[in-house]
């Protein structure tokens, strides 16, 4: 009898014993966050090489490189954008967003928005947005992205997801 219980034990402890496991779950990275800014201004860089308005870059060869990392940037531009969409509801976020594009850079992005969603602005609000979308400033925000474009979390993270979008077809 006594051996019966032990054998039993063992059998159970055996078999409710937690086994390592062999093929742990992998599970994916989070997509890294990136400033709106950062996305309108690495996406107009983008567009500028594909259209052939600026000389390629080291990293950006040519218009089949600009088109693929486009291709690779719009999910997060899809984003970006709605959601940018979405504050033109509100006249105070209006307001911030005419407030703060020229410190990320992105005024002529929100006046084409705001001129593409027929939000009315005080005249006020229009003067004072396009002062900040002169293309002196306009110049400045592409040539420091040019520059520091290759180098970015944002080209680095899009040269390593391009593969997933090399071979889908453009719309």
């Amino acid at each position: 009898m006594l051996k019966t219980l032990i054998l039993l034990l063992l059998i159970t402890a055996c078999s409710t014993a937690k086994k390592a496991d062999t093929n742990p779950v992998v599970t994916p990275l989070p997509p890294k966050e990136f400033s709106r800014g950062e996305l309108i201004l690495g996406n107009q860089l983008l567009q500028k090489i594909f259209d052939k308005e600026m000389a390629p870059l080291e990293c950006v060869p040519d218009t089949e490189e600009a088109s693929l990392l486009l291709r690779t940037i719009r999910p997060r531009m899809d984003v970006v954008q709605d959601d940018m969409e979405a504050m033109l509801d509100n006249p105070e976020d209006v307001e911030e967003l005419i407030k703060t594009c020229d410190q990320n850079c992105t005024c002529g992005f929100v006046d084409e928005l705001i001129r593409e969603h027929l939000v009315n602005l005080t005249k006020a609000q229009r003067k004072t947005l396009n002062l900040k979308k002169t293309n002196k400033e306009i110049t400045r925000c592409l040539n420091y992205v040019q520059t520091t474009f290759c180098q970015s979390e944002l080209y680095k993270t899009l040269d390593q997801e391009k593969a997933d979008f090399s071979f889908e077809e453009v719309p």
